[in-house]
């Protein structure tokens, strides 16, 4: 930034930290890696049953197809549930690029991120600090 002000003053850059946006992002994210239970065959579901177990989306022993329509299930609720839409988000992004700020936090729940970090760096991402992450957000994450 300092670099940019001292030697281009014509140009300038925004970094953005968004937080759940309603995007289709965690569908998208397993398609494009060849991690999407709907395209995996039956017997390459256990990771994914032993997750959708844990997050108490299925049961135990839940069948392949049960396992599928809970990841869909789940993919839609961080699409359709996210507290901002990616509309929101695209207006506050560039909002944040016309007025020239450096860092534009994307949603509440991106400045309790940004806050929470910044408060305890060292520990930041462990339990604890997810704990303290989704009782000040209303993210909706398994364990």
């Amino acid at each position: 930034m300092n670099d940019f002000r001292l030697n281009a003053p014509h140009l300038s850059v925004s970094v953005v930290m968004p937080g759940h946006i309603g995007t289709s992002l965690v569908l998208n994210s397993g398609k494009m890696l060849g991690s999407d239970p709907k395209q995996l065959a039956d017997d390459e579901l256990a990771d994914w049953q032993e997750r959708m177990t844990r997050m108490g989306l299925v049961g135990e022993g839940a069948s392949p197809d049960e396992v599928r329509l809970a990841y869909g299930t789940l993919t839609e609720l961080f699409r359709d549930a996210a507290p901002m839409t990616a509309e929101a988000a695209a207006t506050a992004i560039l909002d944040g690029v016309r007025e020239k700020r450096w860092r534009i936090l994307v949603g509440n729940d991106a400045a309790v991120l940004d806050r929470l970090v910044r408060e305890d760096p060292e520990n930041a991402y462990g339990q604890d600090f997810m704990d303290r992450l989704l009782a000040e957000t209303p993210w909706m994450l398994g364990s």
